[in-house]
């Protein structure tokens, strides 16, 4: 198979994703015995191991087709090293190949010569066996490198590791972004080059095991073509950890607008998904998860080291929870298998000694990559005005202190603010120098002096009574907001809101302590209630403010509510619910249903869960009578599909309306309750 994913997402572009004139299969024997699609006549893109995907007919995965009936052979093999190819494919190697992050010309890395044969998909050997005829002769073909950052030894995401589907968000950045690529070229069934990449891990710590997988496009060179940069044919490729776009829209150049793609032509590489790889899939499973143990038949890996010491840098742990989709977060792993990712300022409250804030100082080599350092290396660490180095502190001078790092676990450092409460200014900052160099800068905010969590109030519960999705330019919403408080000392006064539409202040809400509407589930908790009464003259977001405050007068950290102001005839959504609402975690057949009305055109109208990282996509809901839904055109749109819910767990489900003209409607959710088997 052969379309390429998002990867270093630059602008330049190497491969056309796209399919045009029929290519003449019968021309090249690696498509031998591969399924066809009528309506081209060219052989379907199927990854090995993969059933065939297919989009609807509207050219989206929303969602994939599956054909189960039909599997995807080996087409392409990627090995690790310089090796002759005939008359078998070697299996991975038992022992990875080693390097080091970086090229030659910088950082002093070192590459990864690689070799990719075409394959006839032989059920005989894993790899089947090599095609070495001249056919693919001049042919492209790209080595794509992604790196397992989280070190669960899979690429991609995956429930099957320690942490289940916690981090799933965050293994996405691993087969989101390449961590090294390079093009070569076939010539007898066989392309050979060397790969550099930018990713390592320091060498005491086992380094960074990276993953190669190659693809390539296969046909005939035809200047109309996108200027025969690339053959116009189908696309193959070895395994890789997405299902990528072949969309003929998304192009990708290489040197400049014209000219076949070449191992010396620095690549910029656009690679897109068709649909976010699939984890724990009724039908699919997880198959595009790539093993970096050397069981795969179609890649290899290598492991990685961090060149050499070039600076210092301040860091923090990576997080799981929260970690945001479609942004690249530069991760790195360190000592221990410790991931960071970078810290470039911190907060330090200036109230006084003793409310310290801990940060940590790592060796780092050219490319940021965490790396062992040479003996005898140490950082000098000098604060700047209204800060004070807490610790470690040797030399009694709390403003300056030289620290040895003795390893990639780095150095611990405690930042605190000189002087008492209020009097440190705005801001500071910690200079680290080597050899008398500056080489990192780590900017202080000192924040005011704030009561311990044993003292703040908190919010644990908002809402609207009425649970409205949306509110309607001139049509006026009377409401009640409920909120509910965890005060230590139970002595909560007040809650007070500020009500903003785009932006821009419309009112204010006083909420007192009372009795809530019936009704509501509410948590334990001091109960605050208080009208509301708005008719937003325009479109946008409005938006609620709620902070609650305490006889001592600490304040909580404010709660947000928000609602989607649409023009009049936007749609409107009701009735949402879940058969059935609770379950034994596992396998469940779920069934959403929900009234929609309302709306200009045509409505796309999702199911969204939220299972720990935000919610998204599980269902498309459907008023055909079909697949769940029990009526045909009565307004009532339902969706049934089997879903796993491998924790036990209150997981919240929505219904998200979109239509063309008002955007997206999204409704207030319902819960799905799963206990343990």
């Amino acid at each position: 198979m052969g379309a390429m994913r998002a990867a270093t997402r630059v602008a330049a572009a190497f491969l056309v994703l796209g399919l045009a004139a029929p290519a003449r299969a019968s021309s090249f024997p690696v498509f031998d015995g591969d399924p066809v699609d009528s309506s081209s006549g060219r052989p379907y893109p199927v990854l090995p191991g993969v059933p065939l995907i297919l989009p609807q007919p509207n050219g989206k995965y929303d969602p994939p087709i599956v054909d189960s009936s039909t599997t995807g052979d080996v087409d392409l093999v990627v090995r690790a090293g310089t090796m002759m190819a005939g008359p078998s494919i070697p299996p991975p190697s038992a022992s990875p190949r080693t390097a080091v992050a970086g090229g030659a010309p910088m950082a002093s890395g070192s590459g990864i010569p690689f070799t990719v044969v075409v394959s006839d998909g032989s059920g005989t050997t894993p790899s089947g066996n090599p095609l070495l005829g001249p056919e693919m002769d001049g042919m492209p073909v790209l080595v794509a490198a992604f790196a397992d950052l989280d070190g669960d030894g899979i690429v991609g995401p995956t429930n099957a590791d320690d942490d289940g589907a916690a981090d799933d968000a965050r293994e996405l950045q691993e087969s989101d972004y390449l961590v090294g690529r390079q093009v070569a070229i076939f010539h007898n069934g066989v392309a050979q080059g060397t790969l550099y990449v930018w990713k390592g891990a320091p060498a005491s710590a086992g380094g960074l095991r990276v993953v190669l997988t190659a693809l390539a496009y296969v046909g005939p060179f035809s200047p109309s073509f996108f200027f025969g940069a690339v053959p116009d044919g189908p696309p193959i490729a070895t395994r890789l950890p997405f299902f990528p776009r072949y969309d003929p829209d998304r192009v990708v150049e290489a040197n400049g607008r014209g000219g076949r793609a070449e191992p010396e032509n620095r690549l910029g590489i656009e690679l897109e998904p068709a649909f976010e790889p699939p984890v724990d899939d009724p039908q699919l499973g997880t198959p595009f998860a790539l093993p970096t143990d050397g069981s795969s038949a179609t890649i290899d890996r290598v492991l990685v080291y961090g060149g050499p010491l070039s600076r210092m840098r301040f860091v923090r742990p990576s997080v799981a929870a929260g970690f945001p989709v479609g942004a690249e977060v530069p991760l790195h792993r360190g000592a221990g298998g410790a991931l960071y990712e970078d810290l470039s300022s911190v907060d330090v409250p200036d109230n006084g000694p003793g409310a310290t804030v801990p940060v940590r100082l790592v060796p780092v080599d050219a490319l940021d990559n965490v790396t062992d350092p040479p003996p005898g290396a140490q950082a000098t660490l000098i604060a700047g005005p209204g800060l004070v180095i807490s610790s470690p502190d040797t030399d009694g001078d709390p403003g300056r202190e030289t620290v040895p790092v003795s390893g990639a676990d780095g150095v611990d450092v405690t930042l605190d603010d000189a002087g008492g409460m209020g009097d440190s200014g705005t801001g500071s900052t910690v200079t680290v120098t080597v050899a008398g160099v500056p080489v990192e800068t780590l900017a202080v905010r000192f924040v005011p002096g704030a009561p311990t969590p044993a003292e703040r109030p908190a919010i644990t519960h908002a809402e609207l009574a009425g649970h409205p999705d949306s509110v309607v330019v001139g049509h006026p919403m009377h409401d009640t907001v409920v909120v509910v408080v965890d005060d230590p000392q139970a002595d909560a006064a007040s809650v007070t809101g500020a009500i903003t539409l785009n932006g821009s202040p419309t009112g204010t809400l006083l909420l007192h302590e009372g009795p809530p509407p019936p009704g509501l589930d509410l948590p334990p908790g001091q109960v605050f209630t208080g009208p509301i009464d708005i008719d937003p003259p325009a479109t946008g977001m409005l938006e609620l403010s709620l902070t609650a405050r305490d006889v001592a007068d600490h304040v909580s950290d404010p709660v947000l509510l928000s609602l989607p102001v649409y023009a009049d005839g936007s749609p409107a959504v009701s009735a949402l619910s879940l058969s059935p609402d609770s379950a034994t975690a596992g396998k469940l057949l779920l069934t959403i249903t929900a009234r929609i009305a309302g709306g200009a055109g045509p409505r796309r109208i999702t199911a969204q869960m939220d299972r720990g990282m935000g919610f998204r996509r599980i269902a498309g809901l459907n008023d055909k009578g079909r697949l769940g839904d029990a009526v045909p055109g009565d307004g009532t749109f339902s969706r049934r599909r089997m879903i796993r819910m491998p924790a036990p767990g209150s997981f919240p489900v929505r219904v998200m309306v979109t239509d063309r003209v008002h955007g997206s409607v999204a409704t207030a959710p319902v819960e799905l309750h799963v206990v343990g088997p």
